[in-house]
């Protein structure tokens, strides 16, 4: 189907020839009937079809191809490939009307000024003029190359009625990334001098709040806004794909760059025998173990109503909802280890209960017992790990796990922060019991996740791809709970009626869950069961392009960002050789680091004209990034230092510019500080380079 879908016909029949032949059942009619239909539409054709530009390899060449590694390492459980937009529905009408034609025109003569929404649809009409084009180039090459041998149109129109009909092939509505960089090329090379020098027009005394905010993205402010569905529609069968699964057979399959390439090409992944062939002793965060290295360590703990996965429902039990509430309080890990140890035993007993009376039933024809209502349970969330005088011996043994999934490592963006951000990188501990569950939501910035089930219950994952956060953030909306602050359980009905595909599969024991950028999750625990997870940030353009686009994001949604993008972006150029293969990596850096830079040198000279002086104040090792104490933006650099005014306080809290004028408009009674002079910033800026890995 997908050789018909581009138009490769000798390469479907061939497909459907060697499926009638060595299949292991028999052909239905209607298999057989499209075969015959194919071969005899392009006998004496074959010129016609070679003229056409092939999409796919010949079956032949395909065949010829090297499997990849983690398909040739033994029999492993079905894997799905990160493909939303393989079969679109079938579309016969692609061409542009008259009137769309002077939509696009018109907006293209005005691509600079578009609001989000108009840059949508220039993007979906771009897309779909280049498909019109394609299709008349591809019917001019087939009627000139093959003037005696042709397909009529009547032969395409009788293939496309059978019952599987053509599948086009849709292109993106979206540039590129690589493009993008490629437009922005000779930018991103100037060197820091001419950076700044682009400043020197500028009348600093008189400048508006547009030029003293940083952003991240692009130069004219215009802020991020979410996805659009993708687009066409999945159909309802592919909307329960399998999870794609990779048992492990050895550590240098463990360790190998392919499964590492594997699990970046992928949404989700779950990783079986992992823990085995690395000889992980997963007994080290036992609730056994834990409750004897240090009973007094602090958990917080969720009271949470107990549901079946599948439900979520208001206090009264009436209907189902999406907002999903807990209450918050704190405990010690021995008191959570008593809890659940006691509703284990709990558990037992009304399980043989139970069994007494389905026997005592069976005999007895009186009416059964009414069903229990909702029970209220905890969960122990956010067991902080990272204590190193406590819990050493703990994390040496993850330091077993393959680069790109270890807690530290040199190729992970979040080791580059010399401050610890508890729960991102460092490990954070989960203990739970029958029905705990963690709400849908992606990971702070859109960093990648990785969580082990440390057993000895299952734990059940929902997951969804990043192309569709946009969706779910509206349905969010619709339910009225916030994607981001609110706490959410979705309907898994909803989802299907809005065309969402769900990866729905079961963590064991010993599992690791791997979670790619920016896919949307929600997990409930099955049985008594521990879980350690953090996260990584592996050093692709991809993940540091949704980082800072979500960083954006959360500005607009006041929500802080407990990766200050900024001070890690720094951090990286100061720490990191980039080689030519990390080129777009590189260009994503330059650019926040160009636009951090011109900030810096912008606000600067901005206080200078109001009579202001900051004062230089070198940051020092290890201290933690500042955030703006009233409106939670990262503040890199530049300072306000603001004395409390409560009673007894002598506390001094950091503000960003804006809020700092709020409070004080002539800044006359706030301290200014800099942690980096200029020159040291252009000095950083010049020496990240791409550097050519052959000659290192």
């Amino acid at each position: 189907m997908l050789y018909e879908g581009l138009k490769q016909f000798p390469d479907a029949l061939h497909c459907y020839q060697n499926g009638i032949k060595h299949g292991k059942t028999a052909a239905t009619p209607s298999i057989i009937q499209r075969a015959e239909l194919l071969e005899n539409s392009i006998k004496g054709s074959f010129a016609a079809f070679d003229s056409v530009p092939k999409t796919l390899p010949h079956l032949e060449e395909a065949l010829a191809l090297p499997i990849a590694a983690e398909l040739t390492a033994g029999h492993r459980p079905p894997q799905t490939v990160k493909k939303t937009s393989l079969l679109p529905e079938p579309s016969d009408n692609i061409a542009l009307s008259n009137q769309q034609m002077q939509v696009l025109n018109m907006l293209k003569q005005h691509e600079s000024q578009l609001d989000p929404a108009q840059q949508v649809l220039l993007a979906t009409l771009q897309a779909q003029f280049m498909v019109q084009q394609q299709e008349q180039q591809l019917q001019n090459n087939t009627k000139t190359s093959a003037s005696n041998n042709t397909v009529s149109p009547a032969t395409i129109q009788a293939l496309k009625d059978k019952p599987f009909p053509l599948l086009p092939f849709a292109s993106s509505t979206r540039l590129p990334l690589s493009e993008r960089l490629e437009a922005m090329d000779e930018l991103i090379r100037k060197s820091a001098s001419e950076v700044l020098a682009e400043c020197s027009s500028l009348e600093y005394g008189k400048l508006s709040s547009d030029h003293l905010k940083l952003n991240l993205l692009n130069e004219t402010g215009l802020p991020p806004t979410p996805p659009a569905a993708p687009m066409p529609h999945l159909p309802k069968s592919a909307l329960h794909p399998l999870a794609p699964s990779v048992f492990v057979e050895n550590k240098k399959e463990a360790l190998s760059k392919d499964m590492e390439d594997y699990l970046l090409r992928q949404p989700c992944a779950i990783l079986k025998n992992l823990s085995n062939v690395l000889r992980l002793d997963l007994s080290l965060f036992s609730t056994k173990t834990l409750v004897e290295t240090a009973p007094d360590h602090q958990i917080e703990v969720r009271t949470q109503k107990k549901q079946r996965s599948e439900d979520n429902f208001d206090s009264s039990n009436s209907e189902r909802i999406w907002k999903c509430e807990s209450v918050r309080n704190w405990s010690t890990v021995s008191k959570y280890g008593m809890y659940q140890a006691q509703e284990f035993q709990k558990a037992l007993q009304e399980d043989s209960e139970n069994k007494s009376i389905s026997d005592s039933d069976s005999n007895n024809s009186g009416p059964s017992k009414k069903a229990k209502k909702s029970s209220m349970i905890r969960f122990g969330t956010n067991v902080d790990l990272s204590d190193t005088n406590i819990w050493r011996i703990q994390l040496a043994e993850l330091d077993k796990l393959p680069p790109l999934v270890k807690v530290k490592a040199a190729k992970n963006m979040l080791s580059h922060l010399d401050h610890t951000i508890l729960g991102m990188n460092s490990v954070q501990l989960y203990m739970k019991i029958p029905g705990c569950r963690t709400p849908g939501h992606q990971e702070n910035l859109n960093f990648c996740s990785v969580n082990i089930n440390i057993g000895p219950g299952d734990c059940e994952w929902f997951c969804v791809a990043h192309e569709y956060w946009g969706v779910i953030q509206q349905l969010c909306e619709k339910n009225d709970v916030h994607f981001l602050h609110g706490s959410w359980w979705p309907n898994l009905n909803d989802l299907r009626n809005a065309n969402v595909p769900v990866y729905r599969f079961v963590q064991k024991p010993g599992d690791l869950v791997w979670v790619n950028s920016g896919t949307v999750h929600w997990v409930q625990a099955l049985g008594w069961c521990n879980n350690i997870a953090w996260n990584v940030g592996p050093f692709t353009a991809e993940q540091y392009y949704l980082g800072t686009e979500r960083y954006e994001w959360n500005k607009l949604q006041n929500f802080k960002s407990i990766v200050p993008m900024v001070h890690l972006t720094w951090a990286v150029a100061v720490n990191v050789l980039f080689e030519k293969k990390d080129e777009q990596m590189w260009k994503l850096v330059r650019l926040t680091l160009r636009r951090s830079m011109r900030y810096c040198q912008v606000l600067l000279e901005h206080l200078k004209a109001m009579g202001k002086t900051a004062k230089y104040q070198a940051r020092d090792k290890n201290e933690n990034a500042h955030y703006c104490k009233d409106c939670d933006l990262e503040v890199f650099n530049i300072l306000f230092i603001i004395k409390e005014k409560e009673k007894d306080s002598s506390e001094y809290v950091v503000r960003c510019y804006d809020c700092a004028r709020k409070i004080d408009k002539d800044l006359k009674t706030i301290l200014i500080l800099h942690q980096y002079r200029v020159k040291e910033l252009m000095e950083i800026y010049d020496r990240c380079v791409l550097i050519d890995s052959s000659s290192s």
